[in-house]
């Protein structure tokens, strides 16, 4: 029998999967539309961002709004880097960090449950329980890849969105999201602190220089285990094929 996902769905079930998937694609057009056909693009950008919390500095008030920026802003694709920075050259390496930790893993989490929420069901559908194989795939050897993702050049939304639509179940996805998140973000708002304090431009080449090494060597460190577990695979395979070549020699 045919998984419970896989059978075809009843015509309001249909229509009702139909209407979540176009509202979640309505949303993205929006907001895609908003960054590039309206003055909101230049309203969030680094220099305003950082403009606009150095002088709510002393509100209380303020890290609670640069959090729920992160978490309502993130699902729509709005760019977080804004955000980011913001949150390192206004309230520094300590609060900073904590700031943009927690802004970003809440927006990770809404931009997931959202896609999840109007989106999964029209992909379930549409492949007929494949994609089955796609979570047990995350399911045996994700973990590590999950994580590194969050070290690499992806755009938030993408890796959010499609871990949802891929069917990245939410204890891995917010496991592998803690365990990427955190230290990426720590490397972020430490040396983007230090250039804001730095006193000329050597300075700043340095601190330059060694972000972008600490980002390889985190990479290398968390792509390790997948690697080791690939030359693993590869050799056990090589070691059958010359098994099976002696037993027919």
């Amino acid at each position: 029998m045919r998984p419970q996902e896989a059978l075809p769905a009843a015509p309001p079930a249909r229509r009702a999967m139909l209407w979540r998937a176009g509202l979640l694609v309505l949303l993205i057009a929006l907001a895609f539309a908003a960054l590039r056909f309206t003055p909101l693009a230049d309203l969030i950008t680094r220099e305003r961002m950082v403009a606009m919390f150095a002088a709510l500095r002393d509100s209380w008030w303020a890290p609670l709004l640069l959090i729920a920026l992160y978490a309502f802003t993130a699902p729509l694709g709005i760019p977080m880097t804004p955000y980011v920075v913001a949150g390192a050259v206004v309230f520094g390496l300590v609060a900073g960090s904590v700031y943009n930790v927690t802004g970003l893993l809440l927006g990770a989490a809404t931009s997931y449950y959202l896609a999840r929420a109007l989106g999964r069901d029209f992909v379930v559908h549409v492949t007929r329980g494949r994609l089955r194989r796609a979570e047990r795939v995350f399911e045996r050897s994700g973990f590590w890849p999950l994580v590194q993702c969050r070290f690499l050049p992806f755009p938030f939304p993408v890796i959010n969105f499609g871990a949802a639509l891929a069917g990245v179940k939410a204890p891995l996805f917010l496991t592998t999201s803690l365990l990427g998140i955190i230290p990426s973000t720590l490397v972020h708002t430490f040396f983007i602190s230090s250039l804001v304090e730095a006193s000329d431009a050597a300075e700043r080449w340095w601190i330059g220089a060694w972000y972008l090494s600490a980002f390889a060597a985190f990479n290398v460190l968390i792509g390790y285990p997948s690697l080791r577990r690939r030359w693993h695979r590869r050799r056990r395979y090589q070691e059958l094929k010359e098994a099976r070549r002696e037993r027919r020699g």
